[in-house]
């Protein structure tokens, strides 16, 4: 834990904390990496602490404006009045038919959020307990949503082929039109999206570019190896880790390689074509280099094949693929393939839903064991949860052919 560099100390505390005055260094302590921008200020990476970088000052606010404005004035009382606010803004959104308010689900990430905050407060000894841990504030709030493995989506077999027939088609199309054009070039990267997502398990973070973590800048070439069909990727754990690609993408990634024709091992595996994006990029990196205006101007005005054509020539990095872009990329392609997701929470296939569909390909042919190993959960209890809906059909089961044998 990151003890905080300013104010109290450890049991040091006053009377008169400012209720604002410990959130610096709480933020600090959650953070994945620190940065400090151009201007001076912190940079903080994670989603988490950016998530509490949104909330926790806005509970802040609500809080002054409830007339406490210190952490030893917050008690469970005041919580209490927090989590009915709460509950209001979720009965809101259900009067409004989902157009105002926030769900039973953001209210309990919320209020948790918040807690994180008073519980730090209290290990350093601001307050002797966590006021939003208490029976009497957690009773105002809207009941919990129950969560069901089996209401979320997991890619199936079907889902799978029909998405992957869809963007091979797309792409053996476009490269015989025209191997040098956009078209080609965002179908063949397609392609070896859909096939790394559908069939390796990892999470879209893990091989994309994510805009809330600097750490995550998408899997690169030299992150790849089709010989063993192995993946090394940054997990969430914010470890190195390997993951099994498994035979079926190495085609696919293999002739997107060779249609790309990256210069060296650090270009990324799904580049952006975003137009916008690449011409950034590119002006960034030439003006790093101290290139003249006039070659920063006739580089960037280039269209998107010759942009990429000038990549590779002057030794410049295209940005990756963001999350967002591949979320966007999956769900026009599912759309466009007419995959059926009539059973599934989205109309349209999820980053996330090919890896619960890969696990739950594992846990039927191999076992539990197998489907842990390949999500690379720590916790057998996160497996056990994801494919608990399984879990539950197969202890039916067993049931079944006990009580059976008692007639």
């Amino acid at each position: 834990m990151v003890q905080p560099t300013d104010g109290p100390q450890l049991g040091d505390t006053t009377s008169e904390t400012p209720l604002d005055e410990p959130l610096t260094d709480f933020l600090d302590a959650k953070a994945k990496t620190l940065g400090e921008s151009e201007d001076g200020t912190t940079q903080r990476s994670g989603n988490y602490v950016q998530a509490l970088e949104r909330v926790v000052p806005d509970w802040i606010e609500w809080m002054n404006g409830q007339g406490v404005t210190t952490v030893e004035a917050v008690d469970s009382r005041h919580l209490a009045r927090y989590a009915g606010h709460l509950a209001r803004r979720v009965n809101a959104r259900r009067a409004s038919n989902d157009t105002d308010g926030i769900t039973a689900a953001t209210a309990w990430n919320y209020y948790s959020l918040v807690s994180a905050y008073l519980r730090y407060c209290q290990q350093w000894e601001y307050i002797p307990e966590n006021p939003a841990d208490t029976d009497r504030a957690k009773d105002e709030m809207p009941d919990r949503p129950a969560t069901d493995s089996s209401k979320q989506q997991f890619w199936s077999t079907q889902q799978r082929e029909t998405i992957v027939s869809y963007v091979d088609e797309r792409a053996y199309a476009a490269i015989d039109a025209d191997p040098q054009s956009r078209e080609a070039l965002t179908a063949a990267r397609d392609r070896a999206l859909v096939y790394v997502i559908g069939f390796s398990g990892v999470r879209g973070a893990e091989v994309l570019a994510s805009s809330r973590d600097d750490r995550r800048t998408g899997i690169t070439w030299g992150d790849i190896d089709t010989d063993q069909e192995v993946l090394t990727v940054l997990g969430k754990s914010q470890q190195i880790e390997k993951a099994p690609l498994t035979d079926r993408p190495v085609s696919a990634l293999n002739r997107w390689q060779t249609l790309l024709d990256p210069p060296t091992d650090a270009w990324p595996v799904f580049p952006s074509f975003h137009l916008a994006s690449l011409r950034d990029a590119a002006r960034s990196q030439l003006q790093e280099r101290d290139a003249d205006p006039e070659t920063i101007d006739t580089v960037t005005s280039l269209g998107t094949a010759d942009l990429v054509d000038a990549f590779r020539e002057r030794d410049l990095t295209p940005p990756a693929l963001t999350t967002e872009g591949g979320r966007y990329t999956l769900k026009k392609h599912s759309q466009a393939a007419a995959v059926d997701c009539s059973d599934d929470s989205k109309a349209y296939l999820t980053l996330h839903g090919a890896r619960r569909g890969v696990g739950e390909a594992y846990y039927d042919a191999a076992g539990f064991s197998d489907a842990q190993r390949v999500l690379r959960h720590e916790d057998p209890s996160t497996t056990s949860k994801m494919y608990a809906h399984k879990e539950a059909g197969e202890l039916s089961d067993v049931g079944s052919d006990i009580f059976s044998a008692d007639e």
